[in-house]
């Protein structure tokens, strides 16, 4: 079964696994690279390409292992170097939501204020009108 690489239109192959986990990397790579600049449309990006390589993952994970010690061993390096690329992703990703967390602790104190001991405040919950015309 063929999946599209939306990095490179060329399709993934799942029958040379060895070939497709490579493939994978690219993808996670391309990926990461999109996560340098963190926007809204990177992100939507970035995560389209790594739910792609999920699917196509999970789909070559059913054939391994194969019990064929060859073909196990060349799958090692590139099965290693496609978690290196998917660990380097994630410290990305992570950074990428403690920073904005941290943005939108900081919104709530300057909207709330601080209380007398330092803390910052809670902000008030939105309040709605009504107005029947």
């Amino acid at each position: 079964m063929a999946r599209s690489n939306s990095g490179t239109g060329e399709p993934l192959v799942v029958a040379d696994h060895a070939a497709t986990v490579r493939q994978l990397q690219e993808a996670v790579r391309a990926a990461r690279a999109r996560l340098i600049s963190p926007t809204p449309e990177n992100l939507e990006e970035c995560r389209g390409r790594v739910e792609e390589a999920a699917s196509v993952m999970r789909q070559i994970q059913t054939g391994l292992p194969s019990g064929d010690p060859h073909r196990d061993g060349s799958l090692r390096a590139p099965l290693g170097e496609l978690r290196a690329e998917i660990a380097k992703l994630n410290i990305l990703l992570d950074s990428a939501a403690s920073f904005h967390m941290g943005w939108v602790r900081l919104a709530a104190s300057m909207i709330a204020g601080y209380t007398a001991d330092g803390t910052p405040g809670q902000p008030e919950p939105a309040r709605s009108v009504w107005v029947e015309v």
